[in-house]
């Protein structure tokens, strides 16, 4: 009895270490994430996973379909029995263009049979000459706009330029621009300058991939239209104090109607900047405008600064203030002399009156005498009548630098000496 619990015993121990041994070398499964796939063509990709062996040798392929059920199987990979994950890459061919397919990574080693996550992709369409369309235009300026297109690069690598000129001809090209090969349209745009304001443009798309050409329709556009001269002119450059003038002038251009301009002045010694003065007013339908100076009384220049693209002012035109000078009264006296008495304005501390008569023919005025002006710009000048009658005038000579001119009276007749 003893031997054969002995034997029992001794039986249980080995069936115990035989299991025991058995649970310690059990092995571990594979971990395996899909990736994603690359080198997509038509019917053909390179489908990508990540796989670690965990110490034992695993093979790896992918399940593939068109919907999550699969049915399509790539060749096996072995990747060995490390412990560090292995980037593994398997091609798969006999694929449809254009079509959208489901894998999965499946990992299989003596730990068993790993599922990776879902993945997709979608194989390539079937190359055709890009789709385009000539688009609109932007940011339109006098000398510069920006074109745009949308184009469909249909799966390949597209190349795109804009053809454009002042005719239906075209002539010019813009610099080459790429799309990559993409099935979805993008919208392009170009800048082009060296525009003439106001001129109209024809422009169209051209875009180039492996499988031919394609060209836009043309379309049109004008650059935007402005002035872009401007003159000024007084009614009189010389202008009696105290009076007014009329300044006008006409635009040039490819936009001269309803254009806004203002006039600015700036008075001697022009030591301040030129100022607006009065309202401004728009151009009429010739380009044409009038200003109105009521009142000069000290030289002043005078410009037009014109609302165009951009701003911009015409040449300045100066109007010279006139003293007034004035004959109030003659005065005969018994000696034969005569009294002329009259005023300059505005009275200058260095002005002077000058009398000058008319010669016999009419066609010049001769010195006669002169006198300085006295308090509020009046003076006196006595004469000697003459065995025949004269035609008379007194010019006022301001001398104040420039802030007037001189300025002559009207003619008074002095009678013979009795």
């Amino acid at each position: 009895m003893p031997r054969t619990f002995a034997f029992i015993v001794a039986l249980a121990l080995l069936v115990l270490a035989s299991v025991g041994g058995s649970v310690a070398f059990a092995a571990d499964p594979p971990l395996a994430n899909t990736g994603s796939a690359k080198e997509i063509g038509q019917t053909q990709a390179t489908l990508v996973a990540t796989v670690t062996p965990r110490g034992s040798a695993t093979s790896v392929r992918f399940d593939l379909g068109t919907a999550t059920s699969y049915g399509l199987q790539s060749s096996s990979k072995d990747i060995g029995s490390g412990t560090d994950p292995v980037t593994v890459e398997i091609p798969v061919q006999g694929l449809t263009q254009n079509t959208t397919y489901h894998f999965r990574v499946v990992a299989t080693s003596d730990g068993g049979t790993v599922n990776g996550g879902d993945a997709t992709f979608k194989t390539a369409a079937t190359v055709t000459a890009p789709a385009v369309s000539t688009g609109g235009v932007a940011e339109v300026g006098t000398t510069a706009a920006t074109l745009t297109a949308a184009i469909n690069p249909h799966s390949a690598s597209t190349s795109y330029k804009f053809e454009w000129g002042t005719s239906s001809k075209l002539g010019t090209s813009t610099p080459t621009g790429t799309l990559g090969a993409s099935t979805r349209s993008s919208t392009v745009r170009t800048r082009i300058g060296g525009l003439a304001a106001g001129k109209k443009y024809y422009y169209r798309v051209v875009a180039t991939n492996a499988a031919g050409t394609s060209r836009g329709s043309t379309r049109t556009f004008n650059a935007a239209s402005t002035a872009t001269s401007a003159t000024l002119s007084a009614s009189s450059d010389r202008v009696t104090y105290g009076k007014g003038v009329t300044l006008s002038g006409k635009l040039g251009g490819s936009k001269i109607s309803g254009v806004t301009v203002k006039l600015q002045t700036t008075a001697f010694p022009f030591s301040s900047p030129f100022a607006d003065t009065g309202n401004a007013l728009k151009s009429n339908s010739k380009g044409e405008y009038t200003f109105s100076l009521p009142v000069v009384t000290q030289t002043t220049r005078a410009l037009v600064v014109v609302d165009g693209l951009p701003p911009f002012f015409s040449t300045p035109v100066t109007i010279r203030s006139a003293a007034r000078t004035g004959i109030t009264s003659l005065t005969r006296r018994v000696n034969g002399q005569v009294v002329v008495r009259g005023r300059m304005v505005p009275a200058t501390s260095g002005g002077v009156v000058a009398l000058q008569r008319q010669s016999a023919n009419g066609a010049k005025w001769l010195p006669l005498k002169r006198a300085k002006t006295r308090a509020g710009g009046a003076y006196s000048i006595t004469l000697r009548a003459r065995k025949n009658a004269m035609s008379i005038r007194a010019v006022g000579l301001p001398h104040d630098g420039g802030a007037h001119v001189s300025g002559a009276s009207r003619t008074v007749k002095i009678a013979a000496r009795r």
